[in-house]
């Protein structure tokens, strides 16, 4: 062993027996002698280890078990035959029209009115919509939990006034003013604020039947029409993590791998994460030949008939090669959006030939693909099997221990270059030798989820001629636009700039209006 890993795990306390005899293979459900089983929520990524089993550093594996654990929680029944998250409040709860918000802690069904409004249909960055294989326009909804929603009402956050307000004192002090989310202290074991983003496949009038819901969660908003759960954002932060945890799921049959020797190859019909031996359609419910393909937003057939060779699907990248998915959306400059094959770029590793021993830092897609199948195959009796059809595909956070020897970024703080010199105003007036506490990005520094960051992800160079979309669109990562900011959108701006109001890390107080 090594002689900084053996100092690492003398420094924690750490037995040396047990990981050098014992090292624990892949990233599974019941690694570190607990299990991420959805049965309660996590509050810390190190809930529940013995501390004989916590690791000398945070591995993928570590972050990854914390957001699947939770992500089974919350899309557990909530009793009424509803998921968990379901009974978190709407972003358009939280911040009303007039008056104050109000926590009900009840099943708030998707609002079909809101959800067909352009504003919420249009994907965060590029502002690109998503059409599926029936060329219906995707959707997005925004909740949060109590603790974000208390923070929210007892602050006041629900007015552009009071925005304004700690805005201007961001300015004055990022070290402890502006907006900050809860908790904002290391010794803090509370449960902290949660965001979640989630994406909707529309299937039209309820009555028609259309959305599967033996292998997709399927909600009716309150013009009885039908919608199909395709993405899954859950942020989180928690008390070592001021910057969050970000991890993003997707409905397995979304789209298949751009190249070949991923988990997700393409065909014609998704692989069963279930039994591998069998295929899975999405579309089955269909009789006008949509059934024909087994994607929520990639149509084998047509990617035939341009040209596809069945192994591979080319994506705009800087080498001039023809696209065949991810093409422009646009049908024409003016902004009329059309269907496209949507494939991943940042694809997960293939475990054909199992888990490789978690001897050190594995790739992040491997550890992902592992804990997946490890999911699946150990699911709790309670889950329901349609939550088997839905991944992990990406998690990202920062690495603790920053240049100012903290543990936990109170306040504002950057990470590795991701953020420009003037994000953390004032900070040399408050003692640090060299600016903002810094922090590395780790984990799944690429990573996308297809019907959220469509044409975001890591490779895409999609560059647009002419009209209000004109420009060059690149990948990103979370980080790339989520800042510890407090932003308002009044005020006095820099020129060519789109102000918009931020709170920490979240973008949701853009959708303040009164």
């Amino acid at each position: 062993m090594n002689k900084i890993l053996s100092a690492l795990i003398l420094a924690f306390g750490v037995s040396m027996t047990s990981h050098a005899t014992t090292p624990p293979v892949g990233c599974t459900y019941d690694q570190y002698g607990r299990k991420a089983d959805g049965s309660t929520l996590w509050a810390t990524t190190d809930q529940g280890i013995p501390p004989a089993q916590q690791p000398p550093f945070e591995t993928n594996c570590l972050i990854d078990q914390f957001s699947y654990n939770n992500f089974l929680y919350l899309t557990s029944d909530d009793g009424s035959g509803h998921p968990k998250f379901m009974s978190m409040i709407p972003w358009y709860n939280l911040l009303p029209a007039k008056g104050e918000p109000v926590w009900t802690g009840k099943y708030a069904s998707l609002k079909g009115t809101k959800l067909n409004k352009t504003g919420n249909q249009i994907q965060a960055g590029d502002t690109f919509e998503l059409l599926d294989v029936n060329n219906q326009v995707t959707s997005y909804d925004m909740r949060v939990n109590q603790v974000f929603f208390d923070y929210v009402k007892s602050n006041k956050v629900y007015t552009q006034k009071n925005m304004d307000t700690l805005a201007a004192a961001f300015k004055k002090n990022s070290y402890t003013n502006g907006v900050w989310l809860p908790p904002t202290s290391i010794g803090s074991k509370d449960l902290g604020a949660i965001e979640i983003k989630t994406s909707w496949r529309s299937f039209g009038p309820a009555e028609k039947k259309l959305c599967p819901g033996d292998i997709m969660h399927c909600e009716v908003d309150g013009n009885k029409n039908e919608w199909g759960m395709v993405g899954f954002h859950l942020v989180q932060k928690t008390n070592t993590h001021g910057e969050m945890v970000w991890a993003t799921f997707e409905h397995t049959a979304n789209a298949p791998d751009c190249t070949s020797g991923g988990s997700n190859s393409i065909a014609q019909y998704p692989i069963d994460p279930t039994d591998s031996g069998k295929n899975i359609n999405v579309n089955k419910y269909y009789k006008d030949g949509t059934q024909d393909t087994g994607w929520n937003y990639f149509d084998y057939n047509n990617y035939k008939k341009v040209g596809g060779d069945g192994n591979n699907c080319a994506i705009p990248t800087q080498n001039g090669a023809s696209p065949i998915c991810l093409t422009s959306p646009l049908g024409d400059t003016t902004g009329t959006w059309r269907r496209v094959e949507v494939c991943r770029t940042d694809i997960l590793a293939s475990i054909k030939n199992g888990c490789a021993a978690l001897t050190g830092q594995e790739p992040n897609s491997q550890d992902i693909a592992c804990l997946n199948n490890s999911v699946v195959s150990n699911s709790p009796s309670t889950m329901a099997s349609k939550w088997k059809y839905y991944k992990l595909v990406g998690m990202e956070w920062a690495a603790n221990g920053n240049t100012e020897g903290g543990g936990f970024p109170q306040g504002c703080f950057t990470l590795d270059g991701a953020f420009d010199s003037t994000s953390c105003p004032n900070f040399p007036k408050h003692g640090e030798s060299s600016g903002a506490p810094k922090y590395t990005r780790t984990g799944s520094t690429t990573m996308a989820n297809t019907t959220m960051e469509t044409w975001m992800q890591d490779g895409i160079n999609l560059t647009i001629l002419g009209g209000p979309y004109a420009g060059t669109y690149t990948g990103s990562d979370c980080f790339g636009c989520h800042k510890p900011h407090t932003t308002s959108k009044s005020g006095p701006h820099a020129p060519n700039t789109n102000p918009s109001n931020q709170g920490d890390m979240s973008h949701i107080f853009s959708r303040i209006h009164q």
